[in-house]
């Protein structure tokens, strides 16, 4: 095998790992900000503890979270995925908190709550439908944020030791 193929399977091979990195990253936060978002925009009692863990967590930059939670624990694929999941679901979450309360009391779910319709029915049928092509424009969007975390990480050397973006770049 010449030395450029073999050039070119690394790099094929690090960006391959980074993509993934970046799809459960995205699928992940995708799924539980998707779930706390709808509690959080149909529960009011969770409005005020989920208002200020945003608050809280949004005035935290979050590199200054993946740096500690890669240094806390070990660092590996499975750290950089928790510590990226930790920091952005709750992003996601307000972003459908706010488009729950914005559907929530159109004519029709107020018409299927007069007819006895549970509200997890309510908000799979009638209102997660309005929202799916806007989460999944946010998560696509955020992949490439999640690779230069990743390659980030990996440059300071809180992240992948061997295959990685930020091991290339040195």
């Amino acid at each position: 095998m010449n030395k450029a193929l073999k050039s070119a399977l690394i790099i094929t091979v690090i960006a391959v790992l980074s993509l993934l990195i970046g799809f459960a990253v995205a699928l992940i936060r995708g799924l539980v900000g998707v779930v706390m978002g709808l509690l959080w925009g149909y529960v009011r009692q969770l409005d005020f503890f989920f208002t200020e863990l945003y608050n809280i967590v949004d005035n935290i930059p979050s590199t200054i979270i993946l740096i500690l939670a890669s240094y806390v624990m070990k660092p590996g694929v499975t750290t950089m995925v928790i510590a990226m999941c930790v920091t952005g679901w709750l992003g996601i979450a307000r972003f459908v908190r706010n488009q729950v309360l914005i559907i929530r009391d159109r004519d029709f779910n107020r018409a299927s709550r007069c007819l006895g319709t549970p509200i997890l029915r309510i908000a799979m049928k009638n209102i997660l439908p309005f929202m799916t092509s806007v989460i999944v424009t946010l998560a696509a969007a955020e992949i490439p944020s999640y690779t230069s975390y990743e390659g980030f990480l990996s440059y300071i050397g809180m992240g992948l030791k061997d295959m990685s973006l930020g091991k290339l770049i040195e």
